[in-house]
């Protein structure tokens, strides 16, 4: 199981405020087709299929989705792709986001967001920039907290000196990612997850930043082989539910109040539902050490992205966005 497809579960019941409306004699059916990167019977494979019956029964049978053969698929690349072609909606992560508005991977950069409040106030200030962004072509329903990713390592990283003396295994996809970190000294080596556990028993890498999630499903194979889990969250991903505008469109307008709040309920609920899945995914890492970070460790960390936010990070993001993540981050910090 990738990060990509531990990013987001829209699943579990709608709140119980949502109302069932009757469908009106001789409405017609509208089906939505979705594509999802997710593993076959996995909670987010059965919370999309509850997604559906939500929608069925929300919609008294006006408002179908459907998950099509056709539209099941390897990446979050080819997702997109769908989507040009005839498939109405998506479940993506921050990556498969990232590819529609490029901005939004600045939310899930090591060490920017450093905790929950951080990551919550800053949702909440990016959520009307990346619909609005994205607002000529698609229609984003829900942007969900997924979960955090950390440092997986043969020797501790407590501190940004630290990275200089790993090899670390980055997605070769987050050039971004990998641009930052090796602005600090890291020495990256490029691989997907799943190169990883080829990567650590070949001796071609030292670490790599991934969710406890993944690293608990291969934990059998990788115990021993990683000694350390990072005491501190390095980053978030998200996950969202994405729709064409031209489909989202063709949903009744008396509909679509209650179709979206459904998503939106559950995508409170599924923050909660992601947290404790990593909780327990980190409880089952039995020999893993996790020092608690050192008191002065926090600060070199700030103080590291501080110097690069006007630099390397001003060059690959807009300032629409970081000007928005600057200012919720300023505010939740003064509250601490």
């Amino acid at each position: 199981m990738s990060i990509r497809r531990a990013a987001l579960a829209l699943l579990l019941s709608a709140s119980a405020t949502i109302i069932t409306l009757p469908s009106p004699a001789g409405a017609q059916t509208l089906t939505l087709r979705m594509a999802a990167n997710v593993p076959a019977s996995s909670p987010w494979d059965l919370g999309l299929k509850r997604l559906a019956a939500e929608f069925d029964r929300v919609s008294g049978g006006r408002v179908k989705i459907t998950f099509p053969q056709s539209a099941h698929v390897a990446t979050e690349s080819d997702i997109i792709q769908k989507m040009k072609l005839g498939v109405d909606g998506a479940l993506l992560t921050t990556f498969g986001l990232a590819e529609l508005y490029p901005d939004s991977l600045v939310l899930s950069m090591p060490s920017f967001i450093r905790d929950d409040a951080e990551f919550d106030a800053v949702l909440a200030a990016v959520d009307p920039l990346v619909k609005a962004k994205l607002g000529d072509r698609y229609v984003v329903l829900a942007l969900s907290k997924g979960g955090w990713i950390r440092y997986f390592s043969k020797a501790l990283i407590a501190y940004p000196s630290d990275l200089a003396k790993l090899r670390i295994s980055i997605d070769p996809g987050s050039d971004k990612v990998i641009q930052l970190m090796e602005s600090v000294g890291a020495r990256t080596v490029k691989g997907t997850t799943a190169d990883f556990l080829l990567q650590i028993n070949s001796n071609t890498v030292d670490a790599t930043i991934v969710s406890p999630i993944y690293i608990a499903s291969l934990w059998s194979q990788l115990r021993g082989k990683i000694a350390y889990m990072s005491s501190f969250k390095v980053s978030p991903f998200i996950g969202s539910i994405v729709f064409n505008k031209a489909s989202w469109d063709k949903v009744p307008a008396e509909l679509r109040p209650q179709l979206e709040q459904v998503i939106r309920d559950m995508s409170k609920k599924i923050s909660i539902d992601s947290a404790k899945l990593e909780s327990d995914a980190i409880a089952s890492l039995d020999g893993i050490r996790s020092p608690p970070e050192p008191a002065d460790a926090s600060a070199k960390w700030a103080e590291l992205i501080a110097q690069r936010r006007n630099g390397i990070i001003a060059q690959m993001f807009s300032a629409d966005i970081l000007d928005t993540m600057d200012a919720a981050l300023a505010k939740v910090r003064k509250s601490k």
